[in-house]
């Protein structure tokens, strides 16, 4: 059971489909719409099966208890990249970070690219953010070309 404070509860009350992950072992609930730190995929070579784990003990006690050969489950790299969905109806999105409501690219249920924290080279379990939560958090990780479009993006106006 996961215990919602009120600022948490405001943000994800109106968002329509949830991130949620639980653990295999433990059965605990982690919401990665509100930013909550990701779970592990793990691949068990013994069970020939993937676990979710959660960090905090049940790694461990996975692999020291029952003898698991985990390994930590990696993606595929090449064109076989997901598209990232959006969490509200078809058109609309929110930000995983502070909740603000985007739009969505076009009919097609997917976000538009400058929303997806992929399209700017960044590794982070948020699947949508807005350009000001992008500017505010990974700006300085940004390379040169990936900046300059960042900054014509704001001078746009988009949000």
């Amino acid at each position: 059971m996961a215990n919602l404070t009120r600022e948490e509860w405001e943000r994800i009350k109106d968002i329509k489909q949830l991130d949620l992950q639980i653990c295999s072992f433990c059965s605990k609930l982690n919401i990665l719409n509100l930013g909550w730190k990701a779970f592990g995929k793990c691949w068990c070579e013994k069970e020939q099966k993937e676990h979710v784990l959660c960090w905090e003990l049940c790694l461990k006690v996975c692999l020291n208890v029952l003898g698991c050969e985990l390994r930590q489950k990696r993606q595929k790299r090449g064109k076989n990249k997901q598209e990232i969905a959006v969490n509200q109806e078809y058109y609309k999105a929110s930000c995983y970070s502070c909740s603000k409501e985007l739009q969505g690219a076009g009919k097609h249920g997917v976000v538009k690219n400058r929303n997806n924290p992929n399209f700017w080279g960044i590794k982070s379990i948020y699947k949508i953010l807005c350009l000001e939560c992008v500017g505010k958090k990974f700006f300085n990780r940004m390379v040169e070309w990936q900046r300059k479009k960042f900054k014509e993006y704001r001078r746009r106006g988009y949000v």
